[in-house]
């Protein structure tokens, strides 16, 4: 009778023994993804007064990013991955009507590049069931998508630039258009910082087989906290005109007050950004990824 118990139970468990091994038959998976990229820091925004997150989206500054991601599953809900991301953000004052904003009229756009290393948790997985559905027929129920949360640490290069007059692109971080480098000005920054990338996504298997790969498409939206406030290269106040002119010639003069109305003739220096709200960037991607085909084993033969 004992024997028997257990031979019942083995039997009645095996399923669900098999179903938890699944996920190592292929753990490792590869994706590319595209989609858009926007930008939330001291230039253009909405129309009011500077505002902290997404109250000061503006949806004209939207650009593209790139991703190319290698994910790693370490238990049935979990998961490691490792990201490089291209990113191109902007901001324009002349996007808001906001006068004070207006009128510094700066603009800038970053090329960005992003290593970052994330955790990944399933909060929804995708069921498998009968893909067709007959008149009568009751197959297993089955859900679509799975749903998961993830966050991590990385860092970032950029190197914020802007138009001159004659329409040219400029690399603005040497030009110390807050008077880095002089006296009472800031520190130059490096164009290197960390950043803190989380957000939400949603996946859908397409198909295929361990044999021969598996295909899923997915959608990701997140945000990336950063560490520094000059990717705009704005964080401050304005830097005498003048001195600026003499220590580093009329092009960083002229980046640093494109106006001519905020560096000049004022006892008190002007605000020119925000340094105590550091630069956010976020991204909405559509990716495909792929689980390679898991490796046979050679069968000696006989």
């Amino acid at each position: 009778m004992r024997n028997f118990i257990i031979i019942l139970f083995t039997i009645l468990l095996l399923p669900v023994i098999t179903n938890a091994q699944k996920w190592k038959r292929n753990r490792v998976e590869y994706s590319f993804g595209i989609g858009a990229t926007n930008f939330l820091g001291d230039l253009g925004g909405a129309d009011q007064v500077g505002t902290n997150g997404l109250r000061d989206l503006e949806m004209q500054a939207t650009r593209m990013g790139g991703v190319l991601g290698y994910r790693y599953q370490l238990g049935e809900d979990w998961f490691v991955r490792g990201n490089f991301n291209y990113v191109m953000v902007a901001g324009d004052d002349a996007l808001t009507k906001e006068p004070a904003r207006n009128r510094r009229q700066l603009s800038f756009r970053s090329h960005i590049m992003e290593l970052s290393a994330q955790g990944e948790y399933m909060l929804v997985k995708q069921k498998s069931g009968h893909l067709y559905r007959l008149r009568g027929v009751r197959g297993k129920s089955w859900f679509r998508f799975e749903v998961y949360v993830f966050g991590g640490i990385g860092g970032i290069w950029y190197n914020p630039q802007s138009r001159n007059p004659q329409g040219d692109w400029v690399s603005l971080k040497n030009l110390n258009t807050e008077g880095q480098g002089l006296a009472g000005g800031p520190k130059d920054y490096s164009g290197f910082t960390a950043v803190i990338p989380y957000g939400i996504g949603i996946r859908r298997n397409l198909g295929g087989s361990t044999r021969q790969g598996l295909w899923a498409i997915g959608l990701e939206l997140s945000m990336r906290k950063t560490f520094s406030d000059y990717i705009d290269d704005v964080s401050d106040v304005y830097y005498d005109g003048n001195a600026i002119r003499a220590a580093y010639g009329d092009e960083a003069a002229y980046f640093a007050d494109p106006s001519g109305k905020n560096s000049i003739g004022y006892a008190e220096p002007q605000q020119r950004g925000d340094k105590s709200d550091k630069d956010t960037y976020m991204m909405g991607i559509i990716s495909l990824n792929y689980k390679p085909a898991k490796r046979r084993r050679n069968l000696p033969k006989f």
